[in-house]
């Protein structure tokens, strides 16, 4: 029987994406973590029958802020938010979704008095970068980076951790090809990304002393030594 005083509430975006799934999954097979909200354009895909999940689908991601109710009583903010170029279909559009929502949920973070917040960003991120329009991999570390300041400078919570992941994988095949072999040899499968934040949260909630407000995990094998 977990202590209640060791359980805790949590709020994720962008839980269909990979990463976002898996940490859903996570979360709801975890005793400690009394409910989970989801907030997103289409419902969550975790196979999950029962009240721990809130499941909130609205028309629009910049809309987020028609949802205060359900930030309220959290404890975590977990922003698993993240798209393409090709699939925004435009630069503008890549920046106004990984940038612009997250400004929007994490003022409503804050603002819900959310403790801690976690975030995944991009390896070598940062803000400062000299970043184009014309010239995608520098404006999405610069953008990646100013993602970033929304939980860092532009809001403020008890702690915050960002996640900055090398290659992932998001295979769940078994495949034993050399080329799979390979990708696996180096990159970071969503699963241990997404259990690298919950228990980093975790020990960011239940002892806030052991760790620092601002936490930067950078690299795969930094977050590996997570668990």
């Amino acid at each position: 029987m977990v202590n209640k005083k060791q359980q805790f509430q949590s709020l994720v975006i962008g839980g269909t994406g990979a990463t976002g799934k898996c940490l859903l999954e996570l979360l709801l097979k975890n005793e400690k973590c009394k409910k989970v909200t989801h907030i997103g354009r289409s419902p969550s895909e975790v196979d999950y029958k029962g009240d721990k999940l809130v499941d909130i689908t609205i028309e629009s991601m910049f809309f987020i802020n028609k949802t205060k109710p359900y930030w309220l009583e959290n404890d975590i903010f977990f922003n698993c938010i993240g798209t393409t170029r090709s699939r925004a279909g435009s630069a503008k559009s890549f920046v106004d979704i990984e940038l612009g929502i997250s400004k929007i949920a994490a003022r409503m973070a804050s603002e819900s008095k959310i403790k801690h917040a976690s975030l995944i960003s991009a390896q070598s991120a940062n803000s400062n970068k000299w970043g184009p329009e014309f010239v995608h991999p520098l404006l999405y570390l610069k953008t990646m980076g100013e993602k970033e300041q929304t939980i860092i400078s532009d809001f403020s919570f008890n702690s915050v951790s960002i996640f900055r992941p090398g290659f992932l994988n998001r295979s769940s095949s078994n495949n034993s090809k050399l080329i799979d072999k390979l990708i696996k040899s180096f990159s970071l499968p969503v699963y241990q990304l997404a259990k690298a934040m919950m228990l980093d949260a975790e020990k960011s909630i239940f002892n806030p002393g052991s760790s620092k407000k601002i936490n930067f995990y950078e690299g795969n094998q930094k977050i590996k030594n997570l668990f």
